[in-house]
């Protein structure tokens, strides 16, 4: 190595340290069986032993990718097909140290709405949203970690469910869900995946 060169490594060296380090953030990938949404034809259904809907696939959720930061949290929820006219409705469990929260993607035409709640306490969020990609059949919902008490771990769980109604007899619609981290079973709590520690 010749005499510059040193002398640039050895300058170069200390700065490259006080340089800020990039963005980065834990990710975490589960996968949900495809073809395991059930349907909830009326209020009778016992949860136990829903039917199964394995054709359906606009709720039939297939990953989840949580990408948990500094200062940001990110869930990308992948389905088999979103519905293009849907009436469906995404919650995001979000278990964390300082309590669970809840946040729902609404899907009812036009640009989804969100909201997260503490309990029966909504929280305020700026920075709260979430978008739909119809070619990746995907919905993202993210939020800076602030509203969440910047915590040092989530654990993510995920149901989804919509609502189709029968042509010719739009009232007798059929509601249709799943729960991403349960296979082919809905129960009245979401299930949540594994720790995704803040990176």
């Amino acid at each position: 190595m010749s005499r510059l060169a040193t002398r640039l490594v050895a300058v170069l060296a200390p700065v490259a340290l006080l340089l800020p380090a990039g963005a980065h953030a834990a990710k975490v990938v589960t996968e949900d069986a495809v073809g395991d949404a059930v349907t909830l034809i009326d209020e009778s259904t016992d949860l136990d032993e829903p039917t199964p809907a394995p054709d359906h696939a606009g709720t039939d959720v297939v990953r989840t990718a949580v990408a948990h930061g500094a200062k940001r949290l990110r869930v990308r929820v992948a389905f088999r097909a979103l519905e293009r006219d849907p009436f469906q409705f995404i919650v995001i469990r979000v278990r964390t140290p300082h309590g669970n929260y809840e946040l729902v993607v609404e899907r009812l035409g036009g640009k989804p709405i969100t909201s997260i709640d503490l309990g029966r306490r909504t929280v305020d969020c700026d920075g709260l949203g979430a978008k739909v990609d119809l070619r990746a059949d995907t919905v993202t919902a993210s939020l800076p970690t602030s509203c969440l008490d910047a915590p040092r771990w989530v654990q993510i769980g995920v149901g989804a469910v919509s609502v189709s109604g029968q042509q010719g007899n739009p009232e007798l619609g059929a509601a249709y869900a799943d729960d991403a981290h349960r296979d082919g079973a809905i129960r009245d709590n979401i299930a949540t995946g594994p720790k995704v520690r803040r990176g």
